[in-house]
């Protein structure tokens, strides 16, 4: 059911300032968790299948998403951008390339200069090849040669630009087993080094996902396919020619079940990160989990759950909870991710929850998407530094995909607004 909160403005003298004064004290809690816009389609691809939206925000407030979409007949990638808090969105970029474009990530880099990466390739596969692409105010630009080409599988690639490098990070089945394989350049250009293995592990290592901290280092979370699966953390100290990184570190270790699908932010010497976590005894059921240590200190990582995060997902992809995490300007936790509550969903929806004390509390998880046709997957999320703004991937029969969006709203919009909770 879909509540609704509405102000009404029929009242005079004394009662009017206490009521007002009283709606704008809700009105800060509400504009932190309870109260999104309604969710829009930002794909507007008609029949063609959007997939795998990726969402970031630049130091200026600017939004950026980017998603692969087959509107020409063959996966491409295609980029928006949001000037004004996502209520209004650019036209769509297309990424041309000749070949089939999966997979795509974005990351800001300065002077405005947005970096994506993907992996191409055409059926029947291989080759695989991992191409890079900057768009700067004339548009964008794809590097030639690519990054890698290989006869072995590429999975979910990486950019982000730190210290005066590009960096970018995939998975790779270059041995008997998938790793994680990574290479650089210089920002103004030139070429990329040789593709080098951050972990030699045995189990599959897949599902990275990449942080930049204040003095442009990575860290990097990914999940181990150990049994059961595990959630491991590395970071990499980025030097003049060359980037060193730690010994890997188990973040999972004191959990019995299968951890899945992590996300990771670093922000104030502080490393945040999230992930899934299967329920015993309960098929396809996830509670959402984090932990936060401080960057020069893994020796005492513990991870909690999110109270009452815990959600069902369909037989359908993704079947892991997905969840994304970002940090607001004020270091508050925003979390997000994909699934049913028991018997009150038809469908899997986003949800969503924040914590003001580094995981210490959260609030009640919210549902941000309704629970109409059809259902929702792999959110994405980002803030300005205020707003929290979330992207995911609306499944529709016959793989007619579309990417939505929503964010939460400011305490100064709340006036003559009927204002939605989709709980």
């Amino acid at each position: 059911m879909r509540r609704f909160f509405a102000l009404s403005f029929a009242i005079s003298g004394m009662s009017a300032v206490m009521l007002a004064a009283t709606f704008l004290a809700q009105a800060r809690g509400l504009s932190r968790v309870g109260v999104w816009w309604t969710p829009q389609e930002v794909s507007q691809s008609g029949v063609a299948a959007s997939r795998g939206p990726r969402l970031v925000a630049d130091s200026s407030g600017y939004l950026h998403l980017l998603w692969m979409d087959d509107t020409l007949g063959q996966p491409d990638l295609y980029y928006v951008k949001s000037g004004d808090q996502g209520n209004t969105w650019s036209d769509a970029e297309h990424i041309p390339t000749s070949l089939d474009s999966y997979q795509g990530s974005v990351a800001v880099g300065t002077n405005q200069t947005i970096h994506a990466c993907w992996w191409d390739g055409t059926p029947p596969y291989p080759p695989y090849e991992l191409f890079y692409a900057q768009r700067t105010s004339s548009g964008w630009t794809i590097d030639e040669p690519s990054v890698v080409v290989t006869n072995s599988q590429i999975q979910e690639p990486l950019v982000a630009e730190a210290s005066n490098a590009i960096h970018v990070v995939w998975s790779n089945w270059l041995q008997a087993a998938p790793d994680l394989y990574y290479s650089r350049r210089p920002v103004s250009g030139g070429e990329w080094l040789t593709a080098t293995v951050i972990a030699d592990t045995d189990p599959n290592s897949q599902h990275a996902r990449m942080a930049i901290d204040k003095d442009g280092n990575l860290h990097l979370v990914w999940q181990e396919n150990t049994s059961p699966n595990e959630i491991m953390y590395i970071s990499g100290t980025v030097g003049t020619a060359q980037t060193t990184w730690s010994s890997p570190v188990t973040v999972s270790a004191d959990l019995s079940l299968r951890a899945t699908s992590p996300d990771i932010v670093a922000g104030d010497g502080v490393v945040h990160i999230v992930f899934g976590v299967d329920v015993a005894d309960q098929q396809r059921t996830q509670d959402v989990y984090y932990a936060s240590f401080p960057i020069s200190n893994t020796d005492s990582i513990s991870p909690t759950v999110i109270q009452g995060s815990r959600v069902a997902i369909s037989q359908q992809l993704p079947t892991l909870a997905s969840p994304s995490i970002a940090l607001d300007g004020q270091n508050n936790v925003h979390v997000v991710w994909n699934g049913m509550k028991g018997t009150e969903d038809v469908w899997d929806r986003i949800y969503y929850a924040m914590s003001e004390n580094q995981g210490v509390s959260w609030s009640p998880p919210i549902a941000i998407s309704p629970d109409d046709a059809w259902p929702d997957w792999f959110p994405s999320i980002a803030t300005d530094g205020v707003l929290a703004h979330v992207a995911w991937q609306q499944g529709v029969p016959l793989g007619d995909n579309d990417v939505y969006y929503a964010h939460s709203l400011p305490i100064n919009r709340y006036f003559a607004l009927a204002l939605k909770d989709y709980q």
